[in-house]
């Protein structure tokens, strides 16, 4: 018995050119983007679990996976919604559950994984042309299967948990009130996705480490994804990596970072290639988290 990721499917915003228009509900048009093909391609039953994963949503309430579920309900209205907002991270870790779930109940999971990364970020602000809005998704299937969820890890590194912040929540009244001068001007600024560069590169130091427990705890994979945080760091990432002779997947110049979705939209790029080889999908960010799993393709 195991589980097997069968279809995959992905949107992105060209990193060429003029990104795709600001729009309502932009977190659930880009689900949208990836969702509506997956499930036109037939999949095999009405999936168990639906998994959603996100940075920031478009509103609080209701949750994305809940507007998904309305927007397709006539596959999703027997489903278990479960919604993941835990950053760049929640994006491996929702591929995790539903192919935990799907092996467990013998059944079909959708995981969808969607950010407007870079609506989120202000204009002004140095990381804004670094980020991409997408979107992915994908069908796991629970069967009789060799393909399968062989390994995953995750760690939460002490004093790294703002590596990157949305601070569009309940505390958000006490930022809009300190910045009434320029906050209506430019509210992303402020409340906005952000990214605490240093923060950022203490966390980043700790990769490699990561990746030797993880393969002392399993095996070594063929291939690894990590999250398409920008081309510089992902170059420099690749130079670390490339003395343990395993295939290295950089789309980050291409697809820029999508946020949950980057590491599902890497993966659905190189889906034709990985045939019969063990591929490591890996994902950090916020909250300090690095978060890995590694299924037999």
């Amino acid at each position: 018995m195991g589980a097997r990721i069968s279809r995959t499917e992905a949107y992105y915003d060209s990193r060429i050119g003029e990104p795709t228009p600001e729009v309502p509900k932009q977190v659930l048009w880009l689900a949208e983007r990836s969702l509506t093909p997956l499930l036109s391609s037939g999949p095999s039953a009405h999936a168990s679990h639906l998994i959603v994963s996100t940075t920031c949503p478009d509103m609080l309430s209701p949750s994305l996976g809940q507007m998904i579920n309305e927007r397709f309900n006539a596959e999703f209205s027997r489903s278990h919604t479960i919604d993941l907002v835990q950053g760049c991270a929640g994006g491996v870790s929702a591929m995790i559950l539903g192919s935990q779930l799907a092996k467990m109940h013998r059944s079909s999971v959708i995981v969808v994984q969607s950010d407007a990364a870079r609506k989120a970020t202000s204009k002004t602000a140095a990381i804004h042309s670094i980020f991409g809005n997408g979107s992915f998704a994908c069908l796991i299937e629970g069967n009789d299967t060799d393909k399968d969820l062989l390994h995953f890890m995750s760690r939460q590194y002490k004093g790294l948990s703002e590596v990157v912040t949305v601070r569009l929540g309940h505390d958000a009244h006490g930022i809009i009130t300190s910045n009434k001068t320029d906050v209506s001007d430019d509210p992303r600024k402020h409340l906005g996705l952000s990214m605490n560069n240093m923060l950022a590169m203490k966390l980043l130091r700790n990769a490699e480490s990561f990746y030797r427990e993880f393969v002392r705890e399993s095996t070594k994979p063929d291939v690894m994804i990590l999250h398409q945080v920008n081309p510089g760091i992902l170059k420099l990432l690749g130079q670390v990596f490339a003395k343990y002779g395993l295939r290295f997947i950089d789309s980050s110049s291409i697809t820029g970072n999508c946020g949950a979705a980057s590491v599902g939209i890497a993966l659905h790029l190189v889906r034709e290639e990985l045939a019969g080889q063990k591929v490591m999908l890996c994902s950090f960010g916020t909250g300090g988290v690095i978060t890995a799993g590694m299924w037999q393709y």
